[in-house]
């Protein structure tokens, strides 16, 4: 083939091709980041541990995770807002119609139910009240500013019994189990795993009791974000019976959320990870309950849609997380390319034999002319014809084409040779 001729027809089609892609480039999303943040909760809290599940799952992947110790859900919701950290663990129940514009949710990975724990003293003081009417009154440890234990309560105490006199102390964790043990508060208040070494030390305290929701049923009516669970006689310990009858619980549930413009590669890969972290029974739960789509009170992210619905693509299943993505994003630009690429290249191959062509068939209209002034018997009209034809035969000489249309070009020479011929006679 002759390269400059065929560089003026393939020259087209590749920028074409190559504006092409250029063009679906500008529709997809930028290469996922390598280093993410996650904003769990207290060190030694249920968040935090899962947090650090969270930084080697991903890590064996290739993603970095820097986790940010917070108070717990609502600081994390700040930061999400504020766009200092991409993912939160965000207790159910706290979203407003403000903070669902900006996040969304991945999946609910497990119960986290409310655990008031009252001094025996005090609840033989209020035997006769039910669930939180039993706190009237009292000094209670709510967790710390910031925390979703925090906001929870108040929204309860707040919301139902407005006219309830509790004086909150904003402590958590291990200072809350003292404050309780050291009879510096009445009573207890945390959210979490029955895991939680808090949870089980309170358990199995003899001087402390558990109180449960015998209206249970209604507080899930009156706060959809929550659910009734039964935390059975004996699970905690068979041995010692703890707890020795069954107690009804109300929970919210754990979220794993981001800030709507994440990376949509990086959410799946979350909600991947959340399915190999999240899928075990426990107290509260059968085996696969959870990660769920169920309970989110912020918008569901596409990603989380897509993945619950079908699950990893084949890509995801045996490629790793960053070359899967590559593919990916490679597939997503060459539909529109190829889509571009099959007319141009059948177009391609008749343009480029016409465009030879006719450097060698335009000249046969002058040949016409000549050939017509040739037959005449006017030697003044066949020396301005052969000079004419001189001219031509010049030009073709300068003409160059493929190997492969020399012949045409060969006999386009000799009818000019026959012609010039036949002037000469």
């Amino acid at each position: 083939m002759y390269i400059p001729e065929a560089l003026k027809t393939y020259g087209v089609i590749i920028s074409l091709i190559v504006a092409s892609f250029w063009f679906a480039s500008q529709f997809i999303a930028p290469t996922p980041p390598k280093t993410i943040t996650l904003a769990a909760g207290s060190k030694g809290g249920e968040y935090y541990r899962y947090a650090t599940l969270y930084k080697s799952a991903l890590a064996a992947q290739g993603v970095e995770v820097n986790i940010i110790e917070t108070a717990g859900s609502i600081d994390n919701i700040e930061l999400l807002l504020q766009n200092k950290t991409d993912i939160a663990f965000i207790q159910s129940g706290l979203a407003t119609p403000e903070t669902q514009k900006n996040i969304e949710t991945l999946s609910s990975l497990y119960y986290e139910p409310i655990w008031v724990f009252v001094r025996e003293d005090v609840q033989e003081d209020v035997r006769s009240a039910k669930d939180l009417q039993r706190i009237y009154g009292k000094t209670v440890a709510i967790g710390r500013k910031g925390s979703g234990t925090n906001a929870l309560m108040r929204r309860l105490l707040e919301g139902s019994f407005p006219k309830a006199e509790v004086s909150f102390v904003e402590i958590s964790g291990e200072k809350a189990v003292s404050a309780l043990q050291n009879r510096a508060v009445d009573a207890a208040v945390f959210v979490g795993r029955s895991q939680s070494p808090h949870i089980q030390s309170l358990l199995r305290d003899k001087t402390v009791h558990l109180l449960s929701f015998v209206r249970a049923d209604g507080y899930a009516r009156l706060y959809p974000f929550l659910s009734k669970v039964v935390l059975s006689e004996g699970v905690i310990d068979m041995a010692e019976n703890i707890p020795n009858y069954d107690l009804s619980l109300i929970s919210p549930v754990a979220q794993l959320t981001v800030s709507k413009g994440f990376s949509g590669a990086l959410k799946t890969l979350l909600v991947r990870t959340a399915f190999q972290l999240h899928g075990d029974a426990d107290v509260f739960a059968k085996q696969r309950h959870f990660p769920t789509l169920e309970y989110a009170d912020f918008p569901i992210s596409e990603e989380a849609r897509r993945y619950f619905e079908y699950g990893p693509n084949f890509l995801q299943r045996v490629l790793p997380f960053w070359l899967a993505d590559l593919i990916n994003r490679m597939i997503v630009m060459l539909i529109p390319l190829i889509g571009v690429m099959i007319p141009l290249l059948k177009v391609a191959p008749p343009t480029y034999r016409w465009q030879t062509r006719s450097k060698i068939y335009k000249w046969y209209k002058d040949l016409k002319k000549i050939e017509e002034a040739a037959a005449t018997s006017k030697a003044e009209d066949k020396n301005m014809a052969l000079s004419f034809l001189e001219k031509i035969d010049e030009d073709v000489k300068k003409t160059k084409v493929p190997l492969s249309y020399a012949d045409e070009l060969y006999n386009l020479r000799l009818h000019i040779k026959m012609i010039k011929d036949r002037l000469q006679k």
